[in-house]
């Protein structure tokens, strides 16, 4: 067979060669163009329980317990009915806790002979004997009422609390008005007069 006669054959395989280059060059010039899927769609962050929980009892009815004193005296949240709430989850190792209990010790006295409440459950493993501890080593003494939640019963699995302190503010017809994460200085101007906007839309005794 001569030369030219297999030379068709050549120019046709040869063309064919320099197509499929050719888009080959082209593919990945594009690829090269085109920003990886990860910079122009970035995954969503996962939820964390913080993100969950936070706020979740907002308006809704406040999570009922029964919890004792460390006087031995049984707390019934039903009870404090008709009044505001504040229901703080603390404990004795936590120090924004301890931070922010002389403020509460503050607002506890500025609220006295108002319908305010304030609870504070610790959630000490040690409970009592960690509780008495601290008290004494603490210089200022606090006289609202300290519970006992060394189980984490009412704290985890009915408030769903993520760490401490966490504080719930519940209105008179016991829903949670709102639920903070962190310490705060609870005397404050501005928070005090937040509280006394609440005091204002609580029903007349009796009417609850």
């Amino acid at each position: 067979m001569s030369q030219s006669q297999n030379s068709p054959q050549w120019i046709k395989y040869s063309l064919i060669s320099l197509a499929l280059l050719a888009l080959g060059v082209g593919f990945a010039m594009k690829l090269k163009q085109s920003p990886p899927a990860s910079k122009t769609e970035a995954p969503s962050a996962p939820a964390t329980a913080e993100s969950i929980d936070a706020g979740s009892l907002e308006g809704k009815t406040a999570p009922e317990f029964k919890l004792k004193r460390f006087d031995g005296q049984e707390v019934n949240l039903a009870n404090y009915r008709g009044k505001i709430v504040f229901l703080n989850f603390w404990a004795t190792w936590c120090d924004p806790c301890k931070e922010e209990m002389p403020s509460m010790q503050r607002l506890y006295q500025k609220m006295q002979g108002k319908p305010f409440e304030i609870l504070a459950v610790s959630l000490d493993q040690g409970g009592k004997l960690a509780v008495d501890a601290f008290m004494k080593k603490n210089k200022e003494a606090f006289t609202f009422p300290i519970l006992n939640d060394s189980e984490q019963n009412t704290s985890k699995k009915l408030y769903h609390t993520t760490g401490v302190p966490e504080t719930f503010i519940i209105g008179g017809d016991g829903k949670v008005v709102k639920h903070v994460i962190g310490a705060y200085e609870w005397d404050s101007p501005q928070i005090l007069d937040y509280f006394e906007g609440l005091l204002k839309k609580l029903p007349p005794a009796g009417n609850v």
